[in-house]
């Protein structure tokens, strides 16, 4: 009896899932892989610009993933944004 009732709840959930946009479900997945840990990129940007990270964001800027990192050297703050995909500093 509990099988019988159970059926038509999963035919419903596959039936909503039909339901959802096509392009919204492929816009989740579009997203590119993190391939740069946020350590790694604040490890990048400390020794490239010989600053120390004082915060750090992590934000979408498209289909990608950026660590928007603040530096401090000699009184000086600025950000530098590192693609988590490339590993690109800008």
């Amino acid at each position: 009896m509990v099988l019988m009732t159970a059926a038509p709840m999963i035919a419903s959930t596959a039936h909503a899932q039909s339901l959802i946009d096509p392009r919204q479900r492929n816009n989740e997945r579009n997203v590119e892989p993190i391939r740069i840990s946020m350590d790694q990129a604040v490890r990048m940007a400390e020794s490239r610009y010989r600053a120390k990270a004082v915060k750090v964001d992590t934000v979408r800027d498209g289909d990608s993933v950026v660590y928007q990192i603040r530096l401090l050297s000699e009184g000086k703050v600025w950000t530098v944004r590192v693609d988590a995909q490339s590993g690109r500093m800008n």
